[in-house]
């Protein structure tokens, strides 16, 4: 309990007070760590699949006798499949509970790595990669969700969704490591029974941990918005395959520019029927109030600049090491390091630091570090050395670690409580629509590139490093905007004042207070005896 002297200044109680912590319906206090085991667990396994495959390609045509076109689409298709059902994997979880959708999609995705073990031909692992894509797309929006009920304190929630970016770094380090030792040692086909026997695990954890109570199939679920689904469906697989197909047929095709006016067509559809949902009282896919804060557009958009350039560093020069500056399939995956373990470590950092002073600051230094590591890359020598390309991808590694966790952080925390699964979805289909785009755009740019240069073995680093360049650019211009939308606001209504009137924080932040009047609606007490100003 705090007292209040005679000059004005208040003075705490020191008199010992036990304090309980609260306590679910189910008797486990809230900010379980097993529950965030298990949703990181369930998130690794995805973005672990993710790069994996890359390394894993040439295997899978010698073994299954594929041509170029049906190799690309073992990548392509869980790219399509997972960007086009992120909304409607996100509203499910509304419908049927975080629990159930979660395990079900994890359930699914082990099922479709078991299938693609199992493949014996090119089709049926495309339709294998289709069910695993459909897993991930349920599951991912359902981690971010569980975390934000999880964790409401916006301090320990900061902290937790940095450990979530952390694994989902750690997933991504993994991908190429243990996918060019597993292709050394034995078949591709281990790499999918990897994912086979750490799905089980992630399943058995989570089926175990997360509280049906508070989880569970909502008591009054929300009614399905199936034209929304239908229409979001449309639209980002209409974007999703123009972006992958244009680096193959152009963007002049007839069948890009129709995937083109599909996906505009679709998304016109989808905001009318989004728009008319919120007038009718309904819960739509997407809420449009989402896109009316202005964080929640800065989050959105340092994920769309920061996968473009991840998926495009891990691609190019995937390629570029392997093809161009002759290294294996390890050491290609080896020389990734630098920049994934990087990603790993900072990622709870990046959470602390964002609790202790704001989501945005730090957000803002991850996109200039990633700008300047792009830009770092952009003027590799084409005889660099392994020294040469290590430091350039660790400062690339340490503006992604610092980026990851605020900006999915201020992605869920920017929304309303019944909008965290929407937001979630948004969220991380932006961050994979940031991925193809990385791929489909800088392949464009390092196309372009060739021209002016002779010979094929020089035309490809210099497109690289012109695409790069833009990259730099482009994440540069990123970190202005983000910088003026995710202004924190000032006076009553922040997130400070907002603790102090719930008697959690002093107003000059040095120490918790106590204060019994404050639940009843009194106006806090300055700790200099000041009220502060009414606006």
């Amino acid at each position: 309990m705090a007292l209040l002297r005679s000059d004005g200044q208040l003075r705490e109680d020191r008199q010992p007070r036990e304090r309980q912590r609260p306590r679910r319906d189910d008797g486990r206090p809230p900010g379980s760590a097993a529950v965030l085991t298990a949703v990181c667990l369930g998130l690794m396994l995805s973005m672990y699949n993710a790069t994996v495959v890359n390394v894993m390609l040439p295997d899978i045509r010698v073994s299954l006798h594929a041509s170029e076109t049906g190799l690309q689409w073992v990548a392509a298709l869980y790219s399509l499949c997972y960007a086009a059902l992120l909304l409607a994997g996100g509203a499910l979880g509304e419908r049927l509970g975080k629990r159930m959708t979660f395990l079900g999609g994890v359930a699914a995705f082990t099922i479709g790595s078991a299938a693609c073990a199992a493949a014996p031909t090119l089709a049926a692992l495309l339709a294998a990669r289709a069910v695993q894509a459909i897993g991930v797309a349920v599951l991912i929006p359902q981690t971010l969700s569980i975390l934000v009920t999880e964790y409401t304190d916006p301090a320990r929630r900061a902290r937790a969704v940095g450990i979530w970016a952390g694994a989902a770094s750690l997933g991504l380090a993994a991908g190429p490591v243990v996918g060019g030792a597993i292709t050394s040692v034995a078949s591709w086909r281990m790499g999918f029974m990897l994912s086979v026997v750490l799905g089980v695990i992630s399943v058995a954890l989570g089926f175990l941990v997360i509280p049906r109570a508070r989880y569970g199939r909502p008591a009054s679920p929300v009614r399905p918005d199936f034209i929304g689904a239908v229409l979001s469906t449309l639209t980002l697989a209409g974007l999703t395959y123009g972006l992958i197909e244009s680096s193959t047929v152009g963007w002049s095709s007839p069948a890009i520019i129709g995937a083109l006016v599909l996906t505009a067509v679709a998304a016109a559809g989808f905001i009318a029927t989004q728009r008319a949902a919120g007038r009718r009282g309904r819960q739509p896919l997407m809420p449009l109030e989402l896109w009316r804060r202005p964080r929640f557009i800065a989050a959105n958009l340092s994920a769309l600049g920061y996968f473009v350039m991840l998926y495009g560093v891990l691609y190019f020069y995937s390629v570029d090491l392997q093809q161009y500056k002759h290294y294996s399939t390890l050491a290609a995956g080896l020389a990734f390091l630098p920049m994934t373990i990087l990603m790993a470590l900072l990622g709870p950092v990046a959470g602390r630091l964002s609790a202790r002073f704001a989501t945005t600051p730090v957000m803002v230094a991850g996109l200039i570090g990633a700008a300047a590591g792009s830009l770092a890359l952009a003027l590799l020598p084409a005889d660099g050395s392994v020294v040469d390309v290590g430091w350039r991808f660790a400062l690339v590694g340490i503006g992604s670690g610092l980026m990851n966790s605020p900006m999915s952080n201020t992605a869920v925390s920017s929304a309303a409580a019944r909008h965290s699964g929407a937001a979630s979805a948004t969220h991380n289909t932006f961050r994979q629509i940031g991925g193809t785009l990385g791929v489909a755009a800088l392949g464009t740019i390092v196309a372009a590139g060739h021209h002016g240069t002779s010979g094929i073995i020089a035309a490809f680093p210099a497109g690289l490093r012109h695409a790069m360049a833009a990259v730099a650019a482009s994440l540069a211009v990123c970190a202005v905007i983000v910088a003026i939308l995710g202004k924190q606001p000032r006076g009553r209504h922040s997130a400070r004042w907002q603790l102090v009137a719930r008697g959690l924080r002093s107003p000059d932040r040095s120490r918790e207070l106590s204060l019994p009047f404050l639940s009843a609606g009194t106006r806090p007490v300055h700790s200099r005896g000041a009220w502060p100003a009414r606006r």
